[in-house]
């Protein structure tokens, strides 16, 4: 079950850090409005530039959603090694809640977790009776 989660980390963060080329398009073009300043329509005529902050609004959440990820894939990692030095059963537990909403992998990795830590073994391992 370790190794799952050592695996799930790495896979969130992998995953989520090819959000980056979409975050710097996004900043880029928010930062260079000037751009836009000569942009024509397929009609031929001249098109209306995006409302100001539009792309860096984009970049914003972009950026959110990436640290988030990370975040998230760090705890995964950790919790990997929670289970590794039977420590912090409740991180491990929530991890596994949370777990749980990314389906079909997580969503197995989830109840896995949580029925491995229920048997009265798991718990006498956690140092609760």
């Amino acid at each position: 079950m370790e190794i799952g989660y050592y695996i799930a980390g790495v896979l969130t963060i992998v995953g989520v850090s090819f959000l980056l080329i979409h975050f710097t398009l996004f900043l880029f073009l928010g930062l260079n409005p000037h751009l836009f300043d000569h942009t024509t329509g397929s009609n031929g005529r001249q098109a209306a530039p995006p409302p100001p902050g539009l792309f860096l609004v984009f970049a914003g959440v972009i950026g959110f959603i990436i640290l988030f990820g990370w975040t998230f894939g760090g705890l995964q990692i950790y919790t990997g090694r929670c289970i590794r030095h039977r420590c912090h059963r409740l991180l491990i537990l929530i991890v596994a809640g949370v777990e749980c909403i990314f389906i079909p992998w997580g969503t197995f990795l989830g109840i896995c977790t949580f029925l491995t830590m229920e048997k009265p073994g798991a718990r006498a391992l956690f140092g609760q009776a």
